[in-house]
């Protein structure tokens, strides 16, 4: 998609440019490219045939001063319009137009958002050569540049070695320099650009000759099952295949710890080896042969590949550019590696492809066990000899990652730890009628996130995934849920499952202190291979595991495992109602006196169980109609109330502008959250989505909204009136002198309130346990508190009016009955609402409340019970203060105030004093 939108880009930038640019840029050409390539008339005549094709990419180093390095990878795009090439008259000189541009990445954008996402294009006029291959342009520039400026450049744009015929050894170098001097001190001035491309037109495949391909046929894995990849259903040059070769994990020899002779690259002074290789692919072919050219990049980073924004250049000692194609007699992919060699720290220029000795085989194995759970193996090896300068040991490639569908069916797993697990968890004695059920083997269930903890200390996170339940392969790529699947009952609840697991495990800090501590210097990401059984009749998981070694200085070692570990795992209950967790255990088996022994960790994790998500989802729903009527009906009561003064205008004055301040904010700020929260989404966050329900609460949420909106309005227009009556009524000095009296007190009250509120949420704060999700989420809990005290407030909205009836002793019917009652009522229905929650569905995180939300009120099973009773008791005493003056409900040595009354109008408005 973002492809797409790059390639609208660039041809909408294109055609935005004046056209009059030709004409004022041949005074520029004549001056900087006439020595190179002489200008030539172009005749009519389209020419179609320019290598370079329509859209291409780039690498570039330079430009600090105009680009925002930052978030932009070091990528160009360059777009030449087939319609825009021209012929000329002179037969090997072509003219052409294009357009290069420089734009931040969406994705860094996101990581880097302290800067300015901005754009910076360039377009350009000129000619190329097809004999020398030279090609040289000028243009001006549209754009903006990382301070946010706008930026008219002229340019100088030039590119070599672009010919009709490419092979491994072409590379397209060049260069954009600016028209203006630098010692000027012109503001236009920018040091000069350095470029290179891959030319894809035409290339020629010529690496995997003979004698190559015999140099694959080495080594002792050359008996083992490999998958045979299945091109009908899929294309070789497309997804799965080209994804599943992006992130390639490095192991080493144990003689291994340092680069001489165990790395084909060198990166920079540090002696570190790289422990990751990304391939990606430039340009793929299946023509006559299933063939790839790649880009291959080591790195020691644990960022993924595609989200890799702080690779700032590129950098030719790191990578490497290579052809490979697929053998089909020995189910591997072949590439030949080539080393980039003349390229420099400040430009690419001279940058040319050299030594090409190195060798790569990648293999899907079809059998998986405990000792070999990788989606992908192979090597990377030199066929130098031991003496030369460029030879390395040969390095293990592998990748654990799920197998991205290539071959899913077609694996199978060998067992090989089961006697072991019987011995250490000795099978369950069948109990009839337990009456409990517990998670099938085969659903997502078994799927879950964990809490580590070593001595009762929080020391790390992990993830535990299903590979394998019995000979099944379980694809656990995918996290989203159907609304179909949540139907789905319990496959098989009495038997025994044979189960394989891939766990990761990484530290919450990088230093632990205990020198037995699995998580110390050289450990600390984990990740464990797994086999055991799952009894479903009782919940229980045993297995052993296998860890991945690495060396004193961290390096992952090759075919290096410890598998004297045992794991042990009880699942909840799938009839809990309340939060269940998965609870276990990760221990060594070997004696204390073993290097490799480990101190024993808990593990602790919130179980998902599809049978709650089913839950939850119906609880939504809910949720969201209950949101549509509490709304609906917050709408018709204030309707009433303003029929009731449009027939009673004479009480208007009385009403408190304080207490319709309340409501009209409380209706208002919900709206401002929401359209700024729609403003910030960042469509790249993609939350927990179940299925197709996602749509529906997006529509019923945008009903919630307009229905609010609604509410908002008819509640300020009552606030209108209101305050509008103070200024036309006769006694507007009185009644302002009873609201400032009243606010007096309320005031006050208020403010005493939320600072009790302030206390509680400290303290519930340090006295509640976190729980593992919501670690990682920023709270405030003063905010939380300030959020929470508002809906307090609302749900108590009638003490302004009680104590305003008290200074005015006003005894006529201020407000409706049916507004102060029913408006009570809209307020107190969500804790009524959350005592129901609480006792049918199982906690959540906040941000799936839709209705009645923690976070903005006061919800627990006492405040349910005291909130609704006092606002019953306030509204009981606005109806006795209506009913019977409002001084009836104090004692009767407080009463004999002055107060205003309304007397009929045929008598006018007359002050009486009650005593």
């Amino acid at each position: 998609m973002n492809s797409l939108l790059s390639k609208f880009f660039l041809v909408f930038t294109f055609f935005s440019f004046n056209p009059l640019f030709s004409l004022a840029s041949k005074s520029s050409y004549k001056e900087y490219c006439a020595s190179i390539i002489p200008e030539t008339t172009p005749t009519t005549k389209k020419f179609n045939s320019f290598p370079l094709s329509d859209h291409n990419t780039g690498y570039y180093i330079g430009g600090d001063s105009i680009i925002n390095i930052d978030a932009s990878w070091n990528r160009f795009s360059l777009y030449f319009p087939p319609r825009n090439t021209y012929a000329t008259s002179h037969p090997h000189l072509f003219k052409i137009e294009g357009t290069i541009s420089f734009t931040t990445n969406n994705d860094a954008s996101y990581y880097n958002h302290h800067h300015h996402m901005g754009y910076l294009t360039f377009k350009l006029d000129g000619f190329w050569s097809q004999s020398s291959g030279n090609v040289c342009m000028v243009g001006k520039s549209k754009g903006v540049s990382k301070k946010g400026d706008s930026l008219n450049l002229d340019v100088v744009f030039k590119l070599n070695n672009v010919f009709n015929s490419i092979n491994i050894t072409s590379l397209v170098s060049g260069s954009l320099e600016s028209l203006s001097s630098e010692k000027d001190d012109d503001d236009h001035y920018f040091e000069p650009i350095s470029l290179m491309m891959f030319p894809k037109a035409n290339y020629s495949y010529s690496l995997d000759s003979k004698e190559v391909e015999n140099e694959f046929s080495f080594g002792s894995d050359d008996d083992e099952e490999g998958l045979s990849l299945n091109f009908d259903s899929f294309s070789f040059c497309k997804y799965p295949l080209s994804s599943a070769i992006r992130r390639l994990q490095l192991e080493y020899t144990h003689e291994c710890n340092s680069t001489k002779n165990c790395t084909p690259i060198i990166s920079g002074s540090s002696n570190q080896l790289p422990s990751h290789m990304s391939l990606k692919g430039i340009e793929c072919s299946s023509k006559k042969k299933d063939r790839i050219r790649v880009l291959g990049e080591f790195s020691n980073s644990f960022v993924y590949y595609w989200n890799r924004n702080n690779s700032q250049s590129f950098n030719a000692k790191t990578m490497l550019i290579g052809e490979g194609w697929w053998d089909e007699k020995k189910n591997m992919l072949c590439v030949v590696l080539c080393h980039f060699n003349g390229s420099k720290s400040t430009s690419l220029d001279g940058t040319h492809v050299g030594d090409c000795s190195l060798r790569l085989r990648l293999r899907f194995p079809s059998i998986w066990s405990i000792k070999n759970s990788s989606s992908i193996v192979g090597q990377i090896w030199s066929n130098k000899s031991a003496n030369d300068q460029n030879y390395f040991k040969t390095i293990t490639v592998r990748k654990d990652d799920a197998n991205y569908g290539v071959g899913g069916k077609d694996l199978r797993y060998e067992y090989s730890q089961l006697d072991r697990v019987n011995q250490s968890c000795p099978p369950h004695k069948v109990i009839e009628n337990q009456g409990k059920r517990y998670p099938d083997a085969y659903s997502y269930d078994m799927k879950f996130d964990m809490s580590i903890r070593e001595s009762k200390k929080k020391v790390a996170w992990g993830s535990s995934s299903p590979l394998f339940v019995d000979d099944e392969y379980v694809s656990t790529s995918s996290v989203s849920i159907s609304r179909s699947e949540f139907d789905a009952g319990i496959l098989n609840n009495d038997s025994l499952f044979n189960i394989s697991y891939k766990i990761s495990l990484s530290a919450m800090s990088s230093s632990p202190s205990d020198k037995n501590s699995l998580f110390n210097m050289s450990y600390y990401s984990v990740k464990i291979s797994a086999e055991g059984i799952y009894d479903a009749r009782y919940g229980t998981l045993c297995m052993i595991g296998c860890r991945d070694l690495v060396s004193n200085n961290g390096t992952p070692t090759a075919n290096s495992l410890d598998c004297e570990i045992l794991m042990k795992f009880q699942f909840p209950s799938l009839d809990t109602k309340d939060r269940s967790y998965i609870k276990g255990s990760i221990e060594s088996t070997r004696p204390k006196s073993d290097p490799l022994y480990f101190n024993s960790l808990e593990v602790s994790a919130v179980a998902y169980y599809i049978q709650e998500v089913r839950r939850n989802v119906w609880r939504t729903d809910m949720e969201v109609i209950m949101a549509l009527i509490s709304t609906t009906l917050a709408c018709v009561f204030v309707g009433l109330q303003l029929n009731h003064v449009k027939r009673n205008p004479n009480v208007l004055p009385f009403i408190s502008i304080f207490m319709m301040s309340i409501l009209t904010f409380g209706h208002m700020i919900p709206l401002v959250l929401n359209f700024e929260a729609l403003l910030a989404k960042n469509p790249n966050n993609t939350t927990y989505v179940l299925g197709n329900v996602e749509k529906w609460l997006e529509v019923n949420e945008i009903s919630v909204r307009l229905i609010t909106m609604v509410a908002f309005l008819l509640q300020f227009r009552l606030l209108h009136l209101t305050w509008s009556s103070r200024k036309t009524d006769e006694s507007k000095n009185n009644h302002w002198i009873a609201e400032r009296k009243a606010s007096y007190v309320t005031f006050p009250l208020y403010a005493v309130g939320l600072l009790i509120a302030l206390l509680l949420k400290l303290k519930k704060d340090r006295d509640s346990v976190t729980s593992m999700y919501q670690v990682y989420r920023q709270h405030d809990p003063s905010w939380e508190s300030i959020k929470s005290y508002g809906g307090l407030v609302l749900d108590c909205f009638l003490v302004p009016q009680v104590i305003l009836n008290l200074f005015s002793n006003m005894n006529e019917n201020v407000l409706s009955c049916s507004f102060y009652f029913g408006t009570t009522f809209v307020r107190l229905l969500p804790h009524a609402y959350d005592l129901y929650r609480a006792h049918n569905y199982a906690d959540q995180d906040s941000d799936l409340y839709f209705y009645a939300d923690p976070s903005q009120d006061f919800y627990s099973t006492s405040w349910d019970i005291f909130i609704p009773l006092v606002g019953i008791v306030f509204a009981i005493i606005i109806y006795l203060q209506q009913r019977f003056g409002a001084q009836c409900v104090l004692p009767h040595r407080f009463k004999g105030s002055k107060g205003y009354a309304k007397v009929p109008d045929s008598e006018g408005e007359v002050e009486t004093t009650n005593m």
